[in-house]
């Protein structure tokens, strides 16, 4: 196994607790809204689902890192392209799920804001 190739394995493996965290949140095992007053039950699904959503997308992302680590493990060029368009991407997703817990707790009963 060439080490372009074990790297693709661990990034893949890495994907898998996103995918894990995904499925606790649609399923209600973590309690992202628990502090948020006033948000109804309804509010709160939207916002586990929202999540969810947006770690599946984390996951999806590493997953593509990792393809294209196994494919183009030996150009140096396009793993640096392709890692820095992971980062940035991952990045962005971390923001909109910061911003949609903020948004929901600033606003509980009214949706996702004005």
């Amino acid at each position: 196994m060439q080490a372009h190739h074990f790297a693709a394995l661990v990034f893949a493996l890495m994907a898998l607790p996103a995918f894990v965290a995904a499925r606790w949140l649609r399923a209600g095992r973590i309690p992202v809204a628990g502090g948020a007053q006033g948000m109804t039950e309804g509010r709160r699904r939207a916002l586990d689902d929202r999540l969810a959503r947006l770690m599946r997308m984390v996951g999806l992302a590493m997953l593509a890192m990792a393809g294209g680590m196994a494919l183009w493990g030996d150009e140096q060029g396009r793993v640096l392209a392709l890692t820095l368009v992971m980062v940035v991407v991952v990045n962005g997703l971390a923001i909109a799920m910061l911003l949609s817990v903020l948004r929901a707790r600033r606003h509980p009963g009214t949706g996702t804001g004005p």
